[in-house]
């Protein structure tokens, strides 16, 4: 499992989170907790669709990094897990 920092705004009925490792990657929701779902399930099919073209997942962004240059006021940090499923044995 890899875990990615994502930069979570919004207010009222609209959120949403990007993540800036992976590019083009981002979630949205009606609430902060819809929004991060959204960001994780889109996270982990960024990561599939990478890994189907043969492609690593990149290295994740240092915490300190994010602070420094990526998160604006209002804006807060998420972690954003990435599990790729591997396979599993089917058992009839």
């Amino acid at each position: 499992m890899a875990h990615f920092f994502g930069i979570m705004d919004g207010a009222g009925k609209s959120w949403g989170v990007r993540v800036p490792d992976l590019p083009g990657c981002h979630g949205g929701g009606s609430t902060p907790g819809a929004a991060l779902a959204d960001a994780i399930s889109a996270a982990r099919e960024w990561a599939e669709h990478r890994a189907g073209k043969g492609f690593a997942l990149p290295a994740p962004t240092a915490l300190e990094r994010l602070f420094s240059c990526e998160v604006q006021e209002g804006e807060v940090i998420v972690d954003i897990p990435v599990l790729l499923d591997s396979g599993r044995p089917i058992s009839e």
